[in-house]
């Protein structure tokens, strides 16, 4: 067996420091940074036959090629419709369903760009919505036929003048419920995707839709209604269940209770900084309830200001390769009635388990993914989602990822984290992440005392009135990411003499050395 990559290695983050080392350092460790360094760029030759598309809208729109990637990875989740799930090892499955978040400002060109990358599954919705108008059109008409039988039915039961014409009366009503139970579900026309829809239309949607469902959109309104952010009450749990197609049930205070055995839904969401930045007032659907964590975030950097009027178009077989695949996704895995598991190649297993156990150490105390640890939690199954996306856009009837294609899903991993770094500080102005909290304490220590040593309460008189700062909580807070960081250490109190009287004394902290030398986190 060849040697495997040294993914320990491959995967680490870049060093963005000011150079100081542990050992010059009275015997810290280096501490994490606090400010995410510019975005790195997609590989989009990783993502195969997607990215090949993405490029070449990239290239006529003059649109960084992130854009069209994450939202054509959520068109072929779409495809895929909930059909597949894969698994690592015993007990351990992934749903092969994908959130994506590119983010971009406005004037971005991402509505084209979502035209472009959803273009085969609208012309798939179109074409078989144009096929069921002659079957929902029979289907309401017979429906309302055996309706009318059970009415009239029930109508001579109770109508009834003997006990003879009412048991004839009760096998005709008993036949009529048969004939209607037998029409099953009423159909309805396909709808693969929605744009702007609540939770509660979401799923009705998905019940009438064999339990799959896609929200793709230049807009974050739907992410809106879910946190409550337009109204008084959020309702998250259908977006959360459908990402892992865990059972969810409604029942409501009028009509039929609704049971979802196992709910898919796939997001394709381009959204605006300022949609992010305004997260704060639902913060605890976002981050808490864990919703931002399954999603796949990119923030690339602008063209704007170097695009070139005269770009290339589409090459038309490159479009041709790209719909037509879509399209046998469709055929393959969305309409098989059956939910497969696909499983890993031996290459893939070795280097799926060398990148978790490289990774996994970097969640201690004092890791590099403190910012986004939630985040970085869900990172090893959105690697396996990743990988089963890519191999079945390539082969949709396969049920095995191979090692080929899993080395280019990890390769994605330092991209996905520091992208998802960039989100978790943009939406820190809100106290979503914490960072800018963070950032203001750490900025404070390094104005008032260069000795670094200083208690909580002390911050909290200096911050006050600060926009993050409501109560004392929130200081210990910024305090326990900085601690986490390896910015400052807690010093604890000594004990207290037996019988003393007043208040125990508080923690105080030491702050790293390097804050004093580094003026940027």
């Amino acid at each position: 067996m060849s040697e495997q990559p040294n993914w320990a290695e491959d995967i680490k983050e870049p060093d963005w420091s000011s150079g100081v080392h542990a050992e010059d350092s009275q015997g810290w460790d280096d501490p994490v940074p606090l400010a995410p360094p510019p975005p790195l760029p997609l590989d989009a030759t990783r993502l195969r036959g997607i990215g090949v598309m993405a490029q070449a809208v990239s290239t006529s729109l003059q649109v960084p090629v992130d854009l069209p990637a994450w939202l054509g990875m959520a068109v072929a989740s779409t495809a895929i419709g909930g059909r597949r799930a894969v698994s690592p090892k015993l007990d351990w499955t992934e749903p092969v369903t994908l959130y994506t978040m590119p983010v971009a400002a406005p004037g971005e060109m991402k509505s084209p760009a979502l035209s472009l990358m959803g273009k085969p599954i609208y012309a798939e919705e179109e074409r078989r919505r144009e096929a069921d108008k002659v079957a929902v059109v029979r289907d309401r008409r017979n429906r309302k036929m055996v309706e009318a039988a059970v009415t009239e039915a029930e109508n001579r039961v109770i109508k009834a003048k003997d006990a003879v014409a009412r048991s004839k009366a009760k096998q005709n009503l008993d036949a009529a419920y048969s004939e209607l139970e037998e029409l099953g579900d009423p159909l309805v026309h396909t709808q693969l995707v929605a744009d702007d829809t609540t939770p509660e239309a979401a799923i009705d949607l998905i019940a009438e839709q064999g339990e799959r469902l896609a929200v793709l959109s230049t807009e974050g309104s739907f992410l809106g209604n879910v946190g409550g952010r337009y109204s008084k009450s959020a309702n998250p749990e259908i977006v959360l269940k459908a990402w892992s197609h865990e059972t969810h049930s409604v029942n409501r205070k009028s009509g039929p209770p609704v049971l979802l055995k196992r709910p898919n839904l796939s997001l394709g969401l381009a959204v605006q900084p300022g949609f992010l930045t305004g997260m704060g007032e639902t913060g605890d659907v976002f981050e808490a309830r864990g919703l931002m964590a399954r999603f796949i975030f990119a923030m690339p950097t602008s063209r704007v200001g170097e695009r070139s009027y005269d770009s290339e178009p589409i090459p038309a077989e490159v479009s041709a390769a790209y719909n037509h695949a879509i399209a046998r996704m469709m055929q393959a895995i969305h309409d098989d009635p059956e939910y497969r598991v696909m499983s890993l190649d031996q290459k893939a297993q070795d280097l799926f388990r060398a990148f978790w156990e490289a990774l996994e150490p970097r969640h201690k105390a004092h890791g590099d993914l403190a910012a986004v640890e939630g985040w970085a939690k869900k990172l090893p199954g959105q690697v396996l989602r990743l990988a089963a996306v890519l191999a079945l856009y390539e082969e949709p009837t396969t049920l095995t990822v191979s090692g080929e294609v899993m080395d280019d899903a990890i390769s994605l991993v330092p991209y996905l984290i520091q992208h998802a770094r960039l989100v978790a500080d943009l939406m820190s102005e809100e106290r979503q992440s914490k960072l800018g909290p963070a950032r203001a304490v750490l900025d404070w220590v390094r104005r008032v005392d260069q000795r670094g040593r200083f208690a909580a309460k002390d911050v909290e008189k200096a911050v006050r009135g600060q926009k993050w700062c409501t109560a004392m909580e929130d200081v210990d807070a910024a305090l326990g990411v900085l601690e986490h960081a390896g910015w400052v250490r807690r010093i604890d109190p000594p004990p207290r003499e037996e019988g003393a009287r007043g208040r125990p004394p508080k923690a105080r902290f030491v702050a790293h050395p390097e804050t004093f030398r580094a003026r940027t986190g």
